[in-house]
Protein backbone atom coordinates (compact mmCIF):
# COMPACT_ATOMS: atom_id res chain seq x y z
CA UNK A 1 0.00 0.00 0.00
CA UNK A 2 1.06 3.45 -0.72
CA UNK A 3 -0.50 6.03 0.90
CA UNK A 4 -0.99 9.89 -0.46
CA UNK A 5 -2.47 12.68 1.02
CA UNK A 6 -5.04 15.03 -0.80
CA UNK A 7 -5.76 18.24 -0.81
CA UNK A 8 -8.56 19.55 1.56
CA UNK A 9 -10.65 21.20 -1.93
CA UNK A 10 -9.79 17.76 -4.16
CA UNK A 11 -11.21 15.96 -0.86
CA UNK A 12 -14.25 17.85 -1.00
CA UNK A 13 -13.90 16.58 -5.10
CA UNK A 14 -12.86 12.93 -4.28
CA UNK A 15 -16.01 10.83 -6.52
CA UNK A 16 -15.35 13.18 -8.93
CA UNK A 17 -14.36 11.09 -12.27
CA UNK A 18 -11.71 14.20 -12.69
CA UNK A 19 -10.45 13.59 -9.41
CA UNK A 20 -10.00 9.64 -10.14
CA UNK A 21 -8.71 10.15 -13.55
CA UNK A 22 -5.60 12.41 -12.10
CA UNK A 23 -5.62 9.35 -9.33
CA UNK A 24 -5.47 7.01 -11.51
CA UNK A 25 -2.78 8.72 -14.18
CA UNK A 26 -0.43 8.78 -11.40
CA UNK A 27 -0.71 5.32 -9.57
CA UNK A 28 -1.92 3.44 -12.30
CA UNK A 29 -5.06 1.11 -12.47
CA UNK A 30 -6.47 0.75 -8.85
CA UNK A 31 -9.74 -0.43 -7.02
CA UNK A 32 -11.06 2.32 -5.06
CA UNK A 33 -12.64 1.81 -1.71
CA UNK A 34 -15.04 4.46 -0.79
CA UNK A 35 -15.17 6.48 2.53
CA UNK A 36 -16.50 4.08 5.23
CA UNK A 37 -16.59 1.58 2.72
CA UNK A 38 -19.93 2.89 1.37
CA UNK A 39 -20.13 0.77 -1.91
CA UNK A 40 -22.58 -2.62 -2.55
CA UNK A 41 -19.98 -5.06 -1.94
CA UNK A 42 -19.52 -3.40 2.38
CA UNK A 43 -23.56 -3.55 2.21
CA UNK A 44 -24.33 -6.86 1.01
CA UNK A 45 -21.33 -8.24 3.30
CA UNK A 46 -23.07 -6.33 6.53
CA UNK A 47 -26.55 -8.18 5.44
CA UNK A 48 -24.88 -11.31 6.84
CA UNK A 49 -24.18 -9.40 9.89
CA UNK A 50 -27.60 -10.33 12.02
CA UNK A 51 -27.57 -14.16 10.81
CA UNK A 52 -24.39 -14.09 13.11
CA UNK A 53 -25.75 -13.27 16.28
CA UNK A 54 -26.28 -16.49 17.62
CA UNK A 55 -29.35 -14.93 19.69
CA UNK A 56 -33.24 -13.45 19.31
CA UNK A 57 -33.14 -10.09 19.09
CA UNK A 58 -36.01 -7.23 18.41
CA UNK A 59 -33.84 -4.33 17.48
CA UNK A 60 -30.29 -4.08 16.13
CA UNK A 61 -28.49 -0.26 16.13
CA UNK A 62 -24.71 0.41 14.78
CA UNK A 63 -23.03 4.36 14.45
CA UNK A 64 -23.45 5.63 11.18
CA UNK A 65 -21.25 7.54 9.40
CA UNK A 66 -22.12 6.68 5.45
CA UNK A 67 -25.15 4.73 6.38
CA UNK A 68 -22.98 1.42 4.92
CA UNK A 69 -23.23 -1.32 7.72
CA UNK A 70 -26.91 0.26 8.49
CA UNK A 71 -27.98 -0.43 5.12
CA UNK A 72 -26.70 -3.61 4.68
CA UNK A 73 -27.38 -4.57 8.51
CA UNK A 74 -31.08 -3.46 8.31
CA UNK A 75 -31.53 -5.40 4.49
CA UNK A 76 -30.22 -8.84 6.19
CA UNK A 77 -33.36 -8.36 9.13
CA UNK A 78 -36.03 -11.07 9.66
CA UNK A 79 -39.22 -9.91 9.55
CA UNK A 80 -40.19 -7.99 12.86
CA UNK A 81 -36.87 -7.06 12.92
CA UNK A 82 -35.41 -3.56 12.73
CA UNK A 83 -32.43 -1.66 12.62
CA UNK A 84 -31.78 1.91 14.46
CA UNK A 85 -28.78 3.69 12.84
CA UNK A 86 -26.60 6.74 15.14
CA UNK A 87 -25.46 9.59 12.84
CA UNK A 88 -21.93 10.59 13.97
CA UNK A 89 -21.98 13.44 12.12
CA UNK A 90 -24.04 17.09 12.50
CA UNK A 91 -26.73 18.20 9.58
CA UNK A 92 -26.36 14.39 8.61
CA UNK A 93 -29.56 13.72 7.58
CA UNK A 94 -28.70 12.80 4.33
CA UNK A 95 -28.03 9.61 5.31
CA UNK A 96 -31.35 8.46 4.85
CA UNK A 97 -31.19 9.06 1.15
CA UNK A 98 -27.58 7.71 1.40
CA UNK A 99 -28.83 4.44 3.12
CA UNK A 100 -32.07 4.09 0.47
CA UNK A 101 -29.51 4.58 -2.51
CA UNK A 102 -26.79 1.95 -1.16
CA UNK A 103 -29.63 -0.58 -0.40
CA UNK A 104 -31.39 0.11 -3.75
CA UNK A 105 -27.65 -0.34 -5.29
CA UNK A 106 -26.95 -3.86 -3.68
CA UNK A 107 -30.09 -5.28 -3.57
CA UNK A 108 -33.26 -3.71 -5.80
CA UNK A 109 -34.92 -2.16 -3.40
CA UNK A 110 -35.24 -0.56 -0.34
CA UNK A 111 -36.39 -1.72 3.52
CA UNK A 112 -38.48 0.18 5.53
CA UNK A 113 -36.94 -1.48 8.65
CA UNK A 114 -34.90 0.73 9.89
CA UNK A 115 -34.47 4.61 11.00
CA UNK A 116 -31.37 6.92 12.07
CA UNK A 117 -31.13 9.13 15.03
CA UNK A 118 -30.15 12.45 14.49
CA UNK A 119 -29.58 14.20 17.93
CA UNK A 120 -26.51 11.89 19.56
CA UNK A 121 -23.88 13.13 17.51
CA UNK A 122 -22.62 15.53 20.52
CA UNK A 123 -21.62 18.67 18.44
CA UNK A 124 -20.34 16.96 15.20
CA UNK A 125 -18.10 14.39 13.58
CA UNK A 126 -14.91 14.05 15.57
CA UNK A 127 -16.47 16.00 18.67
CA UNK A 128 -17.05 15.29 21.66
CA UNK A 129 -19.45 17.55 24.75
CA UNK A 130 -18.92 17.07 28.37
CA UNK A 131 -22.40 14.70 28.60
CA UNK A 132 -21.09 12.48 25.98
CA UNK A 133 -17.41 12.48 28.31
CA UNK A 134 -19.18 12.38 31.26
CA UNK A 135 -20.99 8.55 29.60
CA UNK A 136 -17.63 7.46 28.51
CA UNK A 137 -16.12 7.78 31.64
CA UNK A 138 -19.07 6.35 33.51
CA UNK A 139 -19.21 3.61 31.16
CA UNK A 140 -15.76 2.43 32.07
CA UNK A 141 -16.22 2.58 35.21
CA UNK A 142 -18.99 0.35 35.26
CA UNK A 143 -17.94 -2.39 32.73
CA UNK A 144 -14.30 -1.70 32.56
CA UNK A 145 -14.24 -1.07 28.73
CA UNK A 146 -12.97 1.76 26.74
CA UNK A 147 -15.27 2.82 24.17
CA UNK A 148 -14.22 4.86 20.69
CA UNK A 149 -16.24 8.44 21.40
CA UNK A 150 -15.98 9.03 17.80
CA UNK A 151 -19.13 6.46 16.51
CA UNK A 152 -19.57 3.69 18.88
CA UNK A 153 -19.81 6.29 22.50
CA UNK A 154 -22.17 8.27 20.53
CA UNK A 155 -24.60 5.13 19.54
CA UNK A 156 -24.32 3.67 22.88
CA UNK A 157 -25.11 7.34 24.82
CA UNK A 158 -27.74 7.12 22.36
CA UNK A 159 -29.48 3.82 23.39
CA UNK A 160 -29.16 4.23 26.83
CA UNK A 161 -31.24 7.94 26.42
CA UNK A 162 -33.59 6.10 24.43
CA UNK A 163 -33.80 3.37 27.00
CA UNK A 164 -34.30 5.90 29.69
CA UNK A 165 -37.07 7.63 27.69
CA UNK A 166 -38.94 4.25 26.93
CA UNK A 167 -38.82 4.62 23.51
CA UNK A 168 -38.25 0.67 22.90
CA UNK A 169 -41.14 -1.42 24.60
CA UNK A 170 -40.83 -3.48 27.67
CA UNK A 171 -39.07 -6.46 26.90
CA UNK A 172 -37.20 -6.04 23.73
CA UNK A 173 -33.91 -7.37 22.98
CA UNK A 174 -32.01 -4.93 21.40
CA UNK A 175 -28.46 -5.67 20.37
CA UNK A 176 -25.59 -2.91 19.51
CA UNK A 177 -23.07 -3.34 16.83
CA UNK A 178 -19.67 -2.50 17.61
CA UNK A 179 -17.83 -1.20 14.62
CA UNK A 180 -14.33 0.02 15.83
CA UNK A 181 -12.13 1.68 17.91
CA UNK A 182 -10.86 0.61 21.65
CA UNK A 183 -12.39 -1.78 24.10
Amino acid sequence: MRLCYLSRADYRRKTDPEVIAALEDEFGPFYLLPEGGGNELAVRGCAEVPAEIGLDFDIICCPCGTGATLAGIAAGLGSGQRAIGFAALKGAEFLDRDVAYLQHSAFGERSINWHIEYQFHSGGFARRDAELDEFVADFARRHQLSLDWVYVAKMLHGVFSLARQGAFAPGSRVVVVITGGPL
